[in-house]
């Protein structure tokens, strides 16, 4: 549908704007000096090669020869002259034919309508004075006004996220480039109403010289931004950041450096399998195949070479057309994520423009991907060490240490929001009896087992601790008591009802619960842990175990 859309709002635009052209050209004529037509196009054309990028948008002091031609000229010669110019510059000097008829058609619908409306009201051609400022004005305004609306939606028929995303600050700077632009097309006229030919084109050429300038100023901030960029990641490297941090943090770095519509990281586990762990731009995680196995795919590939490939052009390369993530894209970045050589994950980078990427893009990547890589290595030993620290050996679940800290925590949150939050406390029923009738090993599997399907009948925001010995807690943030007693009595059904497989036999185990909840039944976080406690043996084991007990007030 997006495609389809696509099309028929490129054939409607190109149709549209060649119709208002053509009658444009029937009707008025073109009236213009061929010798001069010719001199302003071949500088239209050069302060457009030296125009700088902006994502998907081109600033440039061309329009300010367009203005100039308007005075001079005319509607019709004006526009002429700014459709012939970006089409030369699209489709010649970037090789974009279809691009090159879009923005020829937005052009002749952007120049055309607001050259009929500036003399509507009054506007003169061919003369310049403090008078016809505001009709100028108004031809200005009205031109990029129209130029914009239709780029916004050609723009967003064809899914351009990072245009989108900058739009108002695009729009901001290029007005801005008019401040200049005005008043220099109007000395221009000037002076060729005023002037020689030859005095009339030694005035265009400061636009070149500051059409340059600006262009070595923006290579100077880009590089500026580029050494930033690493030292962003170095500094990245000394903290200790939790693995998502340094994930975003790593694409917002690369989107200062490069333009970028589309990213996304893969790290590998111990069997090789790249997973999706980050992604930004298009449909987030859904616009991305979820993992990779080694050698599979593009993302297979480069782990498995541990060499980046760029790819300038993604319509034109064949490898790469049974992956339909790349089907809305036209160049890419793929570089190895390397722990001491070895690869451990792939950093994606898409844009929808072919030739986005060129070697410094590629080059700085690569300068980023190393430091980058350190530190997602630095975040996962430090996450393994934070992990053990906080785990519980043989359940795997939290360790009463990390219980106390969650416990408070949870319960500090819930005076910020004015919510509950629920605790049960689980004791297995006769444990010691499993013990001594097969081993403190078979308990110990037992004891697995239950912490398991505990886990396994919880929300992933819950959480599961070992109290201690047989005893389980879980804390249930946002839950009442009768709300965490439905999940107690779940966990109870689920461990009583099927048998524990050991290589002993099967062995059926109970379990028993008490539930409290935070304010309604306890003021505190000790009250709490003693509330669900009670219930747990006065409700629950004094009455015949395999029973789950609210605490009662």
């Amino acid at each position: 549908m997006g495609k389809y859309r696509e099309y028929l709002f490129n054939t409607a635009l190109i149709a549209t704007g060649g119709l208002v052209f053509a009658f444009a050209l029937y009707h008025y004529g073109l009236g213009i000096d061929f010798r001069l037509f010719l001199i302003l196009l071949l500088f239209a054309i050069i302060l457009d090669n030296l125009g700088i990028m902006y994502t998907d948008i081109k600033l440039s002091l061309s329009p300010s020869v367009g203005i100039a031609a308007f005075l001079i000229f005319g509607t019709v010669g004006a526009a002429t002259l700014m459709v012939t110019s970006v089409m030369f510059d699209t489709i010649v000097m970037r090789r974009k034919i279809k691009n090159g008829f879009l923005n020829g058609a937005m052009f002749a619908l952007s120049y055309l309508p607001a050259g009929w409306l500036y003399e509507f009201m009054g506007g003169k051609i061919g003369e310049i004075s403090i008078a016809q400022v505001k009709y100028i004005l108004v031809y200005v305004i009205v031109s990029f006004l129209i130029n914009n609306f239709i780029l916004y939606y050609a723009l967003k028929v064809q899914g351009k996220i990072l245009f989108k995303e900058y739009w108002n600050e695009s729009v901001l700077l290029e007005l801005g480039t008019y401040v200049l632009m005005v008043p220099a097309a109007m000395l221009l006229a000037y002076v060729y109403f005023k002037h020689s030919l030859m005095f009339f084109v030694l005035s265009l050429t400061p636009l070149v010289f500051i059409a340059y300038v600006f262009r070595m100023v923006r290579d100077l901030v880009k590089a500026n931004k580029r050494l930033n960029a690493i030292y962003e990641m170095v500094k990245m490297i000394n903290s200790k950041l939790e693995l998502d941090q340094i994930l975003d943090t790593i694409v917002e770095v690369i989107s200062q450096v490069v333009a970028v519509s589309a990213a996304a990281i893969y790290l590998t586990d111990s069997n090789g399998i790249a997973t999706l762990v980050k992604a930004v731009g298009g449909k987030g995680k859904e616009g991305f195949r979820e993992s990779y196995f080694k050698g599979e795919g593009l993302i297979g590939k480069v782990i498995s070479s541990n060499k980046i490939v760029a790819i300038k052009n993604l319509k034109e390369d064949r490898s790469l057309d049974r992956e339909k993530i790349f089907a809305n894209y036209g160049s890419l970045i793929a570089a190895p994520l390397r722990s001491s050589g070895v690869p451990i994950g792939c950093l994606l980078i898409l844009h929808v423009e072919t030739n986005a990427f060129d070697d410094d893009s590629v080059r700085i990547i690569e300068i980023i991907v190393d430091q980058a890589s350190v530190a997602i290595t630095n975040a996962k030993k430090y996450y393994e060490v934070t992990r053990k620290s906080i785990t519980d050996p043989l359940t795997k679940t939290y360790n009463r240490r990390y219980f106390n800290d969650a416990l408070m925590e949870n319960i500090m949150r819930a005076d910020e929001n004015n919510e509950p939050v629920s605790l049960i406390m689980f004791d297995l029923d006769n444990f010691k009896q499993i013990n001594d009738t097969y081993g403190h090993l078979i308990g110990d599997e037992v004891l697995k087992e239950v912490a398991r399907r505990i886990k396994n009948n919880v929300r992933s925001n819950d959480i599961v601790a070992r109290f201690g010995g047989e005893e389980f807690a879980v804390i249930l943030p946002k839950l009442t008591a009768e709300q965490a007693y439905m999940i107690a009595e779940r966990i109870r059904t689920e461990v009583s009802s099927k048998p524990i497989k050991t290589e002993k036999g099967d062995i059926y185990v109970t379990i028993t619960g008490g539930v409290a909840d935070y304010p309604s039944k306890a003021d505190s976080a000790e009250k709490l842990v003693s509330h669900a406690d009670r219930a747990l043996y006065a409700g629950g084991k004094s009455k015949g175990r395999n029973k789950i007990a609210i605490y009662e007030v």
